[in-house]
């Protein structure tokens, strides 16, 4: 996952949000809908907004990375490299934050549209998350710069992070709710891959940053100064490289 710091909501897009709540059925629907009235502010809210702008700005914002994997998207709809709009908190939960640009992010299709046919193979990111309230915060600096990878690709928490009740749910959201971790036991050891093959494409990158240390040590350049300057220089490109997270942190552990 990859730490994103939201910007001030785009002035088009929020007198769009604002047109929408403005409409005299939005007081009809309660803050917390079941499921008819959450249904009515997808189709007569939310989906009235401008979307290919919306995406856009989401896209760019996240420098075309997947919110939660990290994988590439791109600003199209209904297409195996498009984006969704993903609401972090539920919208069949809380009429407020579905139109709500602080809680809007752009997130991959998560394999729905794969024809990988192993039954062990799951969904990930928006597709594997539905209406699940989780508590991994993308706009939480200290947590993110606390999400680890295993040489295999795995993800998770450090130990230090936070208590082990706490990580142990923080734990739950990355492997089950948000599938990254594929087909997982209940320890997190890998049982099969997601349906993109996340983790083998976070195993590699993994990989390919260990190379980048050993180029380093070699040359005689491996020091934290030179680490942090590589990482400098990757995070001022537009579009960044898929999987930076693991690469910032393999880079990082490495000094």
């Amino acid at each position: 996952m990859i730490y994103v710091e939201k910007s001030i909501c785009p002035k088009e897009i929020q007198e769009d949000l604002d047109a929408q709540k403005a409409k005299p059925e939005w007081d009809t629907i309660p803050e917390v809908p079941d499921s008819e009235q959450a249904k009515r502010l997808r189709e007569e809210f939310f989906d009235k907004l401008n979307k290919d702008h919306l995406r856009e700005v989401l896209v760019k914002e996240q420098h075309g990375l997947c919110i939660y994997c990290m994988s590439r998207i791109e600003n199209v709809a209904d297409s195996e490299d498009g984006a969704v709009i993903e609401h972090w908190y539920p919208l069949s939960k809380s009429k407020e934050k579905a139109l709500q640009y602080g809680n809007l992010f752009a997130s991959c299709y998560g394999g729905q549209r794969s024809t990988v046919q192993d039954s062990r193979r799951i969904c990930c990111c928006d597709a594997k998350k539905h209406d699940a309230i989780i508590q991994v915060d993308p706009c939480n600096p200290r947590m993110m710069e606390h999400i680890m990878y295993h040489s295999d690709g795995r993800i998770d928490f450090m130990k230090n992070y936070a208590s082990p009740n706490i990580r142990r749910r923080l734990q739950h959201d990355l492997w089950h709710h948000l599938g990254l971790n594929g087909s997982v036991r209940n320890d997190g050891t890998l049982l099969a891959d997601t349906a993109t093959e996340l983790v083998k494409k976070r195993k590699d990158a993994y990989q390919a940053a260990e190379a980048m240390l050993a180029t380093l040590e070699m040359d005689g350049e491996l020091t934290s100064e030179r680490v942090e300057e590589i990482i400098a220089e990757m995070q001022s490109k537009e579009i960044w490289d898929e999987y930076i997270g693991v690469t910032m942190f393999v880079l990082r552990q490495g000094v």
